[in-house]
């Protein structure tokens, strides 16, 4: 699936056709009227269809080739200046960068004045249509936009400019299939837009987080999309079957039907929570994650993938469910412990080590930075390691269970210390005697530099001794076992993960490497 770069909306007279060629043209990329998509579809002129269809079979039509477009081209797209009134289109538009074009009333008159009979709209009365269009729609433009730009009677290619400059430096989007994942500073007023015409919501967050939370809670009753804040324990403890059923119930007493949304705002397991919850509740409501951590930005809510703990294991019952969007904003990392984000570096190496060389190369002191540009930098690679794996295996028949390098003993870890380590230390442990094991199934050596990139950014590689018979039985539930028998992911190499189940004596004389 291809998203637009950027989406345009406004009022007629507001520029949008013209910028979007003009932005475009400036960032190279192909520029589309949705009313010239229209044209083409139909066969007909704009006026000729409204003069057929009447306004009801214009909006369905333009629906129709919006929301396609919406999930097949890559450029910058502007809609018509009513396109936002159909519930569809809005629908529609959530999650995407919608830029909202506007301008006094004046400078937009004298614009659709000039060419009367391309507005069906505005051919009586311009100046008081204009005016009724513009007390209906912009509620509904400030609805869907996430950015928004006035025009004004400067000359249009200066303010493209400044535009294009707004938006290169906005954030990062990276596709995962019907979704992206939005990665960039000042972020949090995302929310609200990617929950717009949402009946109802519930933002699932610990309580460090509440304030913030309130602020989401906030903006999105500004927006008119009624709010409750449900609070979970801190860490792992919310992964639990009561906090679901706590969560259930809450749902409940809300009444929220099929078209409210579940906001996961909070670290890993937080999305892990809020992501089963709205996979379950009604079987499956809209979802929108806001990891506020590295581990959540890079791993937990990337993927669709959710779930819950139980005395067997970590997230052994779960589900597959894919938010709508994805908000990851940098700033959060700035109040983030230090130690939870040289934590969260466990899982950016590792997607050094099965997919992007480049991150393995990257400043280590730089990493543990939360302004850095090359920590920016590692989350956006990170990230795209991961969307272009699960766009192509969503439901881990294949591929995706590459994203499992270190894992299988890395949870066994968690298991076996009642999850009082964090998930990318064991991660780091476990990538190591991962290494150690392929070294002993024929594969390349690599344990050394595996102990270095993790141990440069401050991430433990040994593991205490004496745990082996019950790191090994911890292990057997991992989700990668078969007939009784363990599977790893190992490397034939860096960025050459395979699936291989070691003999019992491979997997003994790995332990050395980790001092277990």
């Amino acid at each position: 699936m291809t998203r637009p770069y950027a989406v345009f909306v406004g009022l007629p007279g507001s520029g949008k056709s013209t910028m979007a060629h003009q932005v475009a043209e400036l960032l190279g990329l192909r520029a589309a009227d949705s009313d010239d998509l229209i044209v083409d579809a139909a066969g007909r002129s704009i006026p000729e269809i409204f003069e057929e269809r009447g306004e009801a079979g214009f909006r369905a039509l333009e629906e129709r080739t919006i929301v396609d477009a919406l999930g097949s081209f890559s450029g910058v797209l502007a809609l018509g200046g009513g396109a936002v009134t159909t519930p569809g289109v809005r629908k529609a538009l959530r999650g995407h960068r919608v830029v909202l074009i506007t301008g006094d009333q004046q400078v937009l008159l004298e614009r659709v004045t000039r060419h009367p009979s391309r507005r069906p709209l505005l051919s009586d009365d311009p100046e008081r249509t204009l005016s009724l269009l513009r007390a209906e729609r912009e509620p509904l433009y400030e609805q869907v936009a996430a950015m928004t730009v006035k025009t004004d009677n400067r000359p249009p290619s200066r303010l493209a400019r400044e535009l294009s400059e707004r938006l290169q430096a906005d954030c990062a989007s990276i596709d995962v299939g019907e979704y992206a994942v939005h990665v960039g500073h000042n972020l949090m007023g995302r929310v609200a837009q990617a929950a717009a015409t949402a009946s109802s919501a519930l933002i699932v967050h610990p309580p460090a987080l509440t304030g913030r939370a309130e602020e989401i809670q906030a903006d999105m009753i500004s927006r008119g999309i009624p709010t409750k804040r449900h609070e979970v324990p801190a860490g792992e403890q919310q992964k639990h079957s009561s906090e679901l059923v706590r969560a259930w119930d809450r749902l409940g007493a809300m009444q929220m039907g099929r078209d409210g949304v579940i906001v996961g705002l909070g670290g890993g397991a937080t999305t892990d929570l809020a992501g089963f919850i709205a996979a379950t509740w009604l079987r499956g409501v809209d979802l929108i994650q806001v990891p506020t951590s590295l581990l959540g930005m890079v791993d937990a809510a990337v993927g669709g993938k959710t779930g819950i703990d139980t005395p067997a294991g970590k997230n052994l019952v779960g589900a597959f469910h894919k938010p709508v969007a994805v908000i990851a904003d940098l700033d959060s990392l700035r109040s983030l412990p230090a130690e939870e984000l040289t934590a969260g570096l466990g899982e950016v190496i590792k997607c050094g080590w099965i997919a992007d060389r480049t991150i393995l190369d990257l400043d280590p002191a730089a990493l543990r930075h939360p302004g850095s540009s090359q920590l920016s930098d590692a989350i956006v690679r990170s990230i795209s390691v991961k969307a272009r794996i699960v766009t192509e295996d969503f439901r881990e028949a294949g591929s995706r269970e590459f994203l499992n390098y270190g894992h299988t003993l890395a949870h066994a870890i968690e298991k076996v210390e009642n999850f009082g380590i964090r998930h990318g230390e064991a991660v780091a442990i476990g990538s190591v005697f991962a290494a150690a094991l392929a070294r002993e199934a024929g594969y390349p050596d690599l344990v050394e530099e595996h102990r270095e990139s993790f141990r440069r950014v401050g991430l433990p590689v040994t593991y205490r001794a004496g745990m082996r018979d019950e790191l090994r039985r911890a292990m057997l539930s991992d989700k990668k076992v078969r007939s009784g028998r363990l599977r790893f992911v190992l490397l034939d190499g860096q960025g050459n993960p395979l699936i291989v189940e070691p003999t019992d004596e491979q997997i003994d004389r790995s332990w050395e490497e980790i001092g277990a």
